[in-house]
């Protein structure tokens, strides 16, 4: 009989360690593992290195937070909803280191993790200065072939994969309904240590046999899953529910000032002491039914 991986977000978020390095699934509106985000804030971790292809407004959370020291990834940005206040001031601060990669060389890094090979070769970065920003981890190398220069990009393996997704059976088992799918959720998990996963349901396996096909990771690659509803809120679900568009420039208002900071974490991460408590604070059945409708602007 196959393991029973289902967790609490507290149990789940434990597998976080201080000093980690923390691969996010996000593209910056889209289907990020929030619960998880805001557990890792309530739960006090420190020093993080956060990796995503394109961070949002959870990495402005978690630096408001203090939770995370260095980012590795290509870009931060809550789109048409503006910059991320909060990690900007840490990293002009000098509180949050910055590893500024192209997604190219993300994906390769993260790629060569998951192969177990020391680095894998791209043509993207040449003639930018971002090879030498990062001698430690981007190298120019010669085509053994004759052709022509590469760049060898070294093997990222993070402690820990963060991951949201539609569904999972207790094994780990998790499905992804059609939708806009990044190279992150395919490549993250299988580079990672340990893998974590919320979903917005826990079904039987049954279920998951119906289309397998939509089968995305397997249950022997994943450590826990936690089933949280609306567990991607802000961030959109597709095809399931939207992104709040509210809330995101309700912080956006907020990460300006320092006190006003304060108040938005407390009273949206802090204070909410289960998933059911942080969507009622968010605006409960009414916010939850216009976002499953798209219609919540």
């Amino acid at each position: 009989m196959s393991k029973d991986k289902r967790a609490s977000l507290a149990e789940a978020a434990s597998l976080v360690h201080d000093g980690d390095v923390v691969a996010i699934q996000n593209m910056a509106t889209q289907l990020a593992p929030m619960a998880l985000v805001r557990e890792l804030i309530r739960q006090q971790r420190s020093n993080l290195g956060v990796v995503c292809l394109v961070g949002g407004i959870l990495v402005d959370w978690l630096a408001a937070a203090g939770v995370m020291d260095r980012f590795i990834g290509g870009a931060v940005s809550m789109e048409q909803f503006g910059l991320c206040q909060r990690y900007r001031k840490g990293v002009e601060a000098g509180a949050i280191r910055v590893e500024e990669l192209s997604e190219t060389a993300v994906n390769a890094r993260l790629g060569a993790g998951a192969r177990n090979l020391p680095f894998l070769p791209t043509r993207g970065m040449i003639g930018t200065d971002v090879i030498a920003q990062n001698p430690d981890n981007l190298r120019l190398i010669e085509d053994p072939f004759g052709g022509q220069q590469l760049v060898a990009c070294r093997a990222l393996v993070p402690d820990v994969a963060l991951v949201h997704a539609h569904r999972a059976d207790r094994a780990g088992n998790v499905q992804l309904d059609p939708t806009a799918l990044w190279p992150d959720l395919g490549i993250m998990p299988k580079a990672a240590k340990t893998v974590v996963v919320t979903v917005e349901e826990i079904v039987g396996t049954d279920m998951l046999r119906r289309h397998p096909d939509r089968t995305v990771l397997p249950g022997f690659v994943v450590d826990a899953v936690v089933e949280v509803p609306f567990g991607a809120h802000p961030t959109s679900c597709f095809p399931h529910y939207g992104y709040d568009a509210a809330l995101h420039r309700a912080w956006v208002a907020a990460a300006r000032d320092d006190a006003e900071t304060g108040r938005f974490l407390d009273r949206y991460i802090l204070t909410p002491d289960s998933q059911a408590d942080y969507l009622a604070a968010v605006g409960g059945a009414g916010t939850l039914l216009a976002l499953e409708h798209w219609e919540h602007t």
